[in-house]
This record gives structure tokens, sequence and C-alpha cells, in this order.
């Protein structure tokens, strides 16, 4: 089994589990999403991540949720620990709100981790009055503590704080590098988005309350996104990036002449793994929205191709192999070319 697109990055949502109620969020949004409240379990998780798996060819695990939260899995710490057993040299990559967890957790979470590893924090504000205008429900001491308590014990994991530019904050990001640098964070990661009211239907229009100066959002109509790096630190993930760096240049050849790159088959994007043990390409393939439209199409997410396949392409019920090497796998991706 070589390394390919299929094993090398995987994105796994642990637990469709989230205590906040951030108002664009799908799980918001569209509280009939099938898989809320969902976790997966350690057993689960050793039926397709082998120790051969992780030994040969798995190289980096991004653990976010589309709905949940991974850290409110109730065998998360669990579920790392035995990634790491088997090859410490993994990337994991925890992306979290952070909020509600005692220190304690922290401490123990923070003991498994490496120098190959990195957790995000998603913090939008400077305090917690801020951060609760859109991380509804968050709390900010408990996030601090957090952050405190995993550096306390772990002086090697790489520790970031990730920040969406909100009208709230545009004119506090260098009062949101000042704290983060001197909780001895790594990295500030700042992400620009589309889903404003001026691009987005439902969200107020012009007069939508969070949107930020036009040179915050999205040019694209994707998350574009830059980085600060706080500490000087560069962290040990060389495996992955040389890999994904040869195979960019490969699959951008590729598909030069079709209208998308796919970067699950570079492995920038992982493949996906819902908490109801779903397999996608990537997440950006998941989201539960009403109907999706691209160009001239339209479909309703009950009619779409994960929707009405989910019990074929489901871990519960099929091995991974067994997935991949189906021809419903294959029309998936074939639809990668489709003009």
């Amino acid at each position: 089994m070589a390394i390919n697109w299929q094993y090398y990055h995987w994105h796994l949502e642990p637990s469709a589990v989230c205590t906040l109620k951030c108002p664009r969020c799908p799980r918001t949004e569209h509280p009939d999403t099938p898989w809320l409240n969902k976790n997966m379990t350690l057993d689960f998780v050793k039926k397709f991540f082998t120790s051969d798996m992780l030994r040969n060819h798995v190289r980096r695990v991004t653990m976010c949720g589309d709905v949940g939260d991974p850290i409110y899995c109730k065998e998360y710490i669990e579920i790392c620990r035995y990634i790491k057993s088997v090859n410490p040299r993994i990337h994991i990559f925890t992306i979290t709100n952070g909020s509600h967890k005692k220190p304690e957790w922290w401490t123990e979470f923070g003991s498994v981790l490496n120098e190959y590893d990195t957790v995000n924090f998603s913090i939008d504000g400077y305090d917690d009055a801020s951060n609760n205008l859109y991380r509804i429900n968050s709390n900010w001491s408990s996030i601090i503590d957090g952050i405190k308590a995993l550096r306390a014990i772990n002086q090697d994991v790489f520790i970031n704080w990730a920040a969406i530019v909100f009208k709230f904050n545009q004119d506090y990001l260098d009062n949101i590098a000042n704290q983060a640098r001197l909780l001895g964070m790594d990295v500030l990661q700042l992400t620009k988005s589309t889903k404003f009211g001026s691009k987005y239907g439902g969200y107020g229009g012009v007069n939508d309350p969070l949107e930020p100066r036009e040179e915050f959002i999205s040019s694209s109509h994707r998350y574009e996104r830059s980085t600060l790096n706080l500490s000087g630190r560069i962290q040990k993930n060389t495996d992955y990036l040389e890999y994904n760096q040869t195979k960019y240049i490969e699959i951008k050849n590729q598909y030069q002449d079709q209208p998308i790159t796919p970067l699950c088959e570079i492995g920038n994007r992982g493949i996906y793994v819902n908490a109801e043990g779903v397999v996608f390409p990537c997440s950006w393939t998941s989201f539960p929205y009403t109907s999706l439209s691209h160009g001239d199409k339209t479909i309703q997410w009950t009619d779409s191709f994960f929707s009405k396949h989910r019990q074929q392409l489901n871990l519960h019920n099929r091995t991974f192999d067994e997935i991949v090497s189906d021809p419903l796998w294959n029309q998936c991706s074939q639809g990668f070319t489709d003009k």
C-alpha cells in the first residue's frame, strides 16, 4: 500500500458535540443535521487506524469538527494517546474553541503531545465580552487557563491563536497578538471570510453587524489566511511538508486543464471522517446546507451524493479499503473533472 492522498492526511471529527452557539456554524444554521452530538470512540478509531496504517502511511491527522469540537469527545485524549504511542512523529493538529475544560484536562492532554503537534485555539475576541459576540457561550477564563496549563506542561507543542476577522475585532488585532505572545503562543492565524451580509443572504445585508472592512473580507470567496510567527520557532513536520510540496506539483499538472484542483488528492485537505463515520474526500464536501449551488446547478442536500450514499460510505459498516475501492467512490472522484 503506497502513501497516497487517501492515506497520508486524515481529517477526523471526533465529536459533533459543541457548547458554543456560533451563529454561522452549520449546527446553528441547520439544527436538523443528522449526526449532531455523536462521538467517535477509541475502538472505532482503531478499526481504520491500525498499527500498520499509522506506522507506514498516516503522517498528519487534523482533528476538527464541522459541527462539533474535538475536545468534547469523551475519549479524545485516549484517541490521541493511541495514535502517538504507535507513531510519535504523526502531526496531530487539534482545532478547538478551548472552552469549559479544567486545567487538569489540558495538563493530561499536553502530556500526550510532542514537538510534532499543534493546538489551534479559535479565539476571535480580546476579552470575554468580545469573544462572545461570535463564539456565543464561550468561556474566556477557561480558555486562557487551558492555554497556560498546556504551555506549562509542554514547551514543545505548537500553540496557535486562530481568529476570524470581524467588525468587533478588526481594530484590536495588535492587542490580540500581544496577548498571544504573552501566553507563550507560537502563531497568530488570521482568517478572512465571505460569510457576511454583503456576500451571503440572510445575514442582514450591508447592515450585517459582524461584517468587517472590505480589506478583511476574502476576495476569492473562500477562506484566506495569514500567519504571524510570534515565537520564532519552526515546527518539526517535515515529513508532511515535503510530501505535500511534491504531491502539489504532481496533481497541479494533472488537473491544469480542469475546473478545479482537488486539494484532497494533494494532501492539503485530509480525507474526512465525520462523527457519524461517513467518509468524504474532504470536509468541504460535507457541509449540510439545505441546498448547494455551483454555476447554474442547485441541488438539495438530501439529494446530494454523500447524503444518499452515506450508509455505503460509513466506516461503521465497511472498511476504508472497501469504501475507496467501491465504484461509488470512483464516481465521486470523476466529478473533479466535470465541467
